[in-house]
């Protein structure tokens, strides 16, 4: 991470697509350790849109996800990031906004049907109101 001080991050942020492939290899090795996959979808204009999914059983929570993607920013960057609310988008997806000075990363999640290793089973009820009463 060292390595990193030594690039203005002013004149990378000039250039979004510049600035999220010089992170892109930290958000990946941070996603692999906490057991998950993560892929780009969008332009890379104004931010950036990953996909993450669970890659292993015993994964973290996407909020976990979220917090370690957090930590990673400059200090004086950093802000808590904001999770949609289940059933605000289609099919299950909940996105987290996690800023990085004045721009942000989206990363959309569709909830396993396993929580850290754990069986919820089938035959549940999946509305939206469930996943957010498991969540809690």
């Amino acid at each position: 991470m060292e390595d990193r001080k030594m690039f203005d991050l002013k004149k990378l942020k000039d250039n979004n697509a510049t600035f999220w492939v010089f992170w892109l290899p930290e958000l990946r090795k941070i996603a692999a350790e906490c057991g998950w996959a993560i892929a780009i979808h969008g332009s890379l204009v104004h931010d950036l849109d990953l996909m993450a999914m669970p890659w292993v059983e015993n994964h973290t929570t996407a909020d976990e996800l979220a917090q370690r993607f957090t930590d990673i920013n400059e200090p004086n960057w950093r802000r808590p990031y904001e999770k949609s609310k289940p059933g605000d988008k289609p099919n299950g997806r909940i996105v987290y906004t996690i800023f990085m000075g004045d721009t942000y990363i989206d990363m959309n999640v569709i909830e396993s049907r396993y929580y850290v290793g754990v069986d919820i089973g089938e035959g549940k009820d999946w509305s939206p109101e469930f996943i957010e009463s498991e969540n809690k």
